[in-house]
C-alpha cells in the first residue's frame, strides 16, 4: 500500500466517522453574491421528491429527478440526409455558460438539421429559448450548415462569453461574437475559421496553449480525412490572434508540432487509414510546469498525450494510452492529491489514467469503471458532496435496432461514484438517473444555483431528445467558486483553485474541455463532506496567488483577480 492510499484511507474512515457522529452533516443551501463582495443569499429549493441528506459518505448514492419539462428543455433531435450516416449519430451537443451575466448558467443546444439550433436563457426557475431574439436561430443552409460541439468562451477578451460550433459535412465553423447583453452577431467572415477545409469538426476545447493571455482553440475532427491540399496542417489548434477590433485565428498544429503526432495511420477504423478519428479534446497541465498540455481522445486506439514544450511546440509523452475506442473525457483530479487525472469512455473498455506526478500516467484497473458499455459524454463531479470527484458517464449506439441486433441498444447509463480509497461503484440504479436511450452530450453543473451538481444529458432520440437530472441534495454542503480573471483571459481559463477541508485538499482546473460534443461552465463546485469551511487557495493563469482562509458552506464566491 503506497502512502497517497493509505492517506486516502484515513481521510474516508475520518468522514465516515465525522458523518455517523454528525447525522450526515449541515450546512446552508446553495447561494448567490455580488461580485467581489462574498455576501450570500440563499434561494428557496427547487427540487421535487424526497431529499437526501445534505452530505453523504464517500461513495454513496444520491438522488436525481428528471425535470426536463419542467425546466423547458423539451425538443428533438435528428440529422436529414446527405450527412455521412456515422457522423449523424453521434454529432451536435451543447455549451454552459452565464452568457448574460446575471448569475446563472444558460445553454446553447446544436440538435442537428431537425429545426433551428437552440438557446436556452436560465430564469432561475426554468429556461426561455431564446435563439432568434439573440440572433443565433438559424437552421441548415447554405451558408450555415450543419453544426456540433458548440462552445462558450470569451475569444475577445471583452467580459462575455462568445460561441463557436463546429461545421459537419463541410459546412463553416461558426462565430459568434457577444455584444455584452446575451445578443450575438456572426464574425465568421475574416476570422480565419472562414477558411477552414476540415469535414466535420465535432469537439472544441479553449486554453491559452501560448500564454500570451487569450483563449486557443483546440478541435476534433473525427471522419476527416487527410487533406493533401494542406501539407501537414491538421487544423487541429487554432492560435487566438485577434486584436480589440477584430476576432482572428490562425491554424498552427503544424508549426507546433500537433499534426505529426496524432494518429492518422490506423488502418483498423472504421473508414480505413489517414483519416482523423478524434473525439474529445481537452487542455491541463498535467506535469505541473504552468502551461498547458493536451489530452486527446481518440477512437480506434489513436488517443493521446502531448506535453506542451513551453515555446509554442508540443512532443508525445512518454506514456500511451491503451483505450480501445475512446469517445468521451473527463479530466479532473479523482484522487485528491494535486494532480490532474483523465478519465476516458470508451467500447466496452473505459479507462482511468492516474496521474502519478510529472505528467506520467498509469491505468488505475483495480478502479471498477472499466466495464462501461458504449460510453459517449463524461464529467468528473463531488455529486454527493463528500470531497470526492465522482463519475457520470452516458451510453448507446444503433438508435432504432431491436435489441437482439445489438448489445448497446439499451446501455445503461453509469454513476461511478468515487469511495475515496481509488475505486467506484456504480450507483446509478441507487440513484435514479438510470436510462437506456440513446446518450451522446453530457454537462454536468449546477443549473438550479442550490449549490449541488445537476447533469443535462442529450441524446440521439427524435423526440424528448434532454434529461435535465435535477440532483436532490437539501442544503448540499459546497462552495461554489467562481473566478473574475483580467483580460483577455476574463474567465480565468487554466486557473487552479485549490479547496483544503480538514486533512483533505480537492484540487480543480478552470477550464473549457470537452466531455463529448459539449462542456462544462467554467464554475467550480467543492464538497466539505461534514465540515462547515474551507481554505481556498487561487492560483492565477498568470502565477498569481489569492488566499481566502475562511470559505463557509452555502457561499458562491466571485473572486477577482487582483
Amino acid at each position: 500500500m503506497t502512502y497517497k492510499t493509505k492517506l486516502r484511507l484515513l481521510a474516508t474512515a475520518a468522514l465516515a466517522a465525522a458523518l455517523s457522529a454528525c447525522g450526515g452533516g449541515g450546512g446552508s443551501s446553495g447561494s448567490s453574491s455580488t461580485p467581489g463582495t462574498g455576501t450570500a443569499t440563499t434561494p428557496p429549493p427547487t427540487g421535487t421528491g424526497s431529499p437526501a441528506s445534505a452530505t453523504l459518505p464517500a461513495g454513496e448514492a444520491t438522488s436525481f429527478v428528471n425535470r426536463a419539462d419542467a425546466f423547458g428543455f423539451s425538443f428533438g433531435f435528428g440529422f436529414g440526409p446527405g450527412l455521412n450516416p456515422m457522423v449523424a449519430q453521434f454529432a451536435g451537443g451543447a455549451a454552459s455558460g452565464d452568457i448574460d451575466n446575471d448569475g446563472d448558467l444558460d445553454v446553447f443546444v446544436a440538435r442537428g438539421d431537425s429545426g433551428p439550433n437552440l438557446l436556452f436563457i436560465n430564469q432561475g426557475g426554468s429556461f426561455v429559448e431564446s435563439a432568434a431574439s439573440a440572433g443565433v436561430a438559424f437552421t441548415r443552409g447554405t451558408t450555415n450548415g450543419r453544426h456540433s460541439g458548440p462552445t462558450f468562451g470569451d475569444l475577445d477578451g471583452d467580459g462575455d462569453l462568445d460561441l463557436i460550433m463546429g461545421g459537419l459535412e463541410g459546412g463553416p465553423i461558426k462565430l459568434f461574437a457577444n455584444d455584452g447583453t446575451g445578443k450575438f452577431g456572426d464574425v465568421s467572415a475574416g476570422s480565419g475559421f472562414d477558411l477552414a477545409r476540415s469535414d466535420h469538426t465535432i469537439s472544441i476545447a479553449l486554453g491559452d496553449y501560448d500564454a500570451d493571455g487569450d483563449l486557443d482553440v483546440l478541435m476534433a475532427h473525427w471522419g476527416t480525412p487527410r487533406n493533401p491540399d494542406i501539407p501537414g496542417e491538421t487544423e487541429t489548434l487554432w492560435r487566438n490572434d485577434s486584436t480589440p477590433s477584430a476576432m482572428s485565428f490562425a491554424p498552427v498544429s503544424n508549426t507546433s508540432g500537433i499534426s505529426a503526432l496524432l494518429a492518422f495511420d490506423l488502418p483498423q477504423g472504421v473508414l480505413g487509414p489517414n483519416f482523423d478519428y478524434t473525439f474529445a479534446p481537452g487542455f491541463a497541465d498535467i506535469d505541473g510546469d504552468r502551461d498547458l498540455d493536451i489530452l486527446m481522445v481518440s477512437d480506434f486506439r489513436g488517443s493521446k498525450v502531448l506535453i506542451n514544450n513551453g515555446n509554442g511546440t508540443f512532443s508525445a509523452a512518454q506514456f500511451t494510452p491503451d483505450d480501445e475506442n475512446g469517445m468521451g473525457a473527463a479530466i479532473g483530479d479523482y484522487d485528491n492529491d494535486g494532480d490532474f487525472d483523465w478519465f476516458v469512455s470508451s467500447i466496452n473498455g473505459n479507462r482511468l489514467f492516474e496521474n502519478n506526478g510529472g505528467g506520467n500516467f498509469t491505468r488505475n484497473s483495480a478502479s471498477g469503471v472499466e466495464p462501461g458499455g458504449w460510453g459517449w459524454g463524461s464529467c468528473f463531479a463531488d455529486f454527493n458532496a463528500d470531497g470526492w470527484l465522482d463519475i457520470y458517464q452516458t451510453n448507446g449506439w444503433e438508435a432504432g435496432k431491436d435489441p437482439s441486433a445489438s448489445n448497446y441498444v439499451n446501455d445503461v447509463t453509469r454513476l461511478w461514484m468515487n469511495a475515496g480509497d481509488g475505486t467506484f461503484a456504480d450507483a446509478a440504479d441507487a440513484s435514479s438517473i438510470a436510462e437506456t436511450d440513446q446518450g451522446r452530450g453530457v454537462i454536468c453543473d449546477d443549473f438550479d444555483n442550490d449549490g449541488d451538481v445537476d447533469v443535462l444529458l442529450l441524446t440521439a432520440e427524435a423526440s424528448n431528445a434532454a434529461y435535465f437530472w435535477e440532483n436532490q441534495l437539501a442544503s448540499a454542503n459546497t462552495v461554489k467558486v467562481r473566478l473574475r480573471g483580467k483580460a483577455p483571459n476574463t474567465f480565468a481559463v487554466g486557473a487552479i483553485i485549490e479547496m483544503t477541508v480538514a486533512d483533505t485538499r480537492q484540487t480543480r482546473m478552470v477550464a473549457v474541455n470537452s466531455n463529448f460534443t459539449s462542456h462544462n461552465s467554467t464554475d467550480q463546485i467543492f464538497g466539505l463532506g461534514p465540515n462547515t469551511t474551507g481554505a481556498l487557495r487561487i492560483i492565477w493563469p498568470n502565477g498569481a496567488e489569492t488566499i481566502r482562509p475562511n470559505a463557509a458552506a452555502g457561499e458562491t464566491l466571485v473572486i477577482e483577480q487582483p
